[in-house]
């Protein structure tokens, strides 16, 4: 419900219920700010109003150009800056990361040729082993269908050399305590060296025991030595990562194969 009061000349009104007082025409009459009431928020085109004010010096083409000149200059001054930190600063930061690097070759890489002597040592075995054992098999695969006889001497001479090589080696290993960042790495091989040493032990001593019956050879298969091996790899890899080495200069997964006749590259 509205009330009406007569006031100023015009026959002014002041609705109760909007507050404002209204002329003839309709013009808003604003009330005067009562003492401590808080400011009025800004309207949203109080605000549209004041970006355009702070945009109109982008509006004038002869500031605009200027504008743009001297953040021209502010870019260009700023590239020069970090072009030159980078140019200075960063060739020494370079020059401190290599001599760490070399460093840490230094300490790593007579380890390392140690354990991938003792690595070639066993590749070789293996090489060996694998072909004397596909042999042998082939003739076993025959002898156990057919019951031909068995003349696997060369074969089984060739076991018995791996055996004896794998039983060195091992104790070898046994005697070096390899240093943190290769142990890993020198205990899986340990292990693949005694699997392969059992393993080459037991063919031979089957094939010298073979007569009448079946004879069963050992492969170097995912039950034995074939995970072991996998491993070392993985973890040699680890290493050259580590020193920064390009694993192209070694036999090793990713690298130069240097015999396919092994697993060497074994992943």
């Amino acid at each position: 419900m509205s009330t009406t009061t007569d006031g100023a000349p015009g026959g002014t009104a002041t609705d109760a219920a909007t507050g404002p007082a209204t002329g003839p025409a309709g013009v808003v009459a604003p009330a005067p700010p009562e003492p401590g009431a808080p400011e009025t928020p800004p309207t949203p085109t109080t605000r549209l109003l004041h970006d355009i004010a702070e945009e109109a010096p982008l509006r004038d083409p002869v500031r605009r150009r200027r504008l743009l000149l001297t953040a021209g200059i502010a870019v260009v001054v700023l590239a020069l800056v970090v072009g030159a930190m980078r140019l200075f600063g960063g060739n020494a930061e370079e020059e401190r990361d290599a001599a760490a690097i070399e460093k840490v070759q230094e300490r790593v890489l007579p380890a390392l040729e140690d354990l991938l002597g003792s690595r070639e040592t066993f590749l070789a075995a293996e090489r060996d082993y694998l072909t004397a054992t596909k042999q042998a098999k082939a003739a076993v695969t025959r002898h156990n269908r057919q019951g031909t006889a068995l003349r696997l001497g060369p074969q089984r001479a060739v076991l018995e050399r791996v055996a004896s090589q794998m039983n060195d080696l091992r104790t070898t290993l046994a005697d070096v305590e390899a240093p943190p960042i290769t142990a890993d790495a020198e205990d899986y091989l340990l292990s693949a060296v005694g699997t392969l040493a059992r393993n080459a032990a037991g063919n031979a001593a089957a094939l010298r025991r073979a007569g009448a019956g079946k004879v069963r050879l050992v492969a170097v298969n995912d039950d034995n030595a074939l995970p072991a091996i996998r491993k070392m790899n993985k973890s040699l890899l680890f290493v050259l990562d580590a020193a920064r080495l390009p694993v192209t200069d070694f036999d090793l997964p990713g690298g130069t194969d240097k015999d396919k006749g092994d697993h060497s590259t074994s992943m």
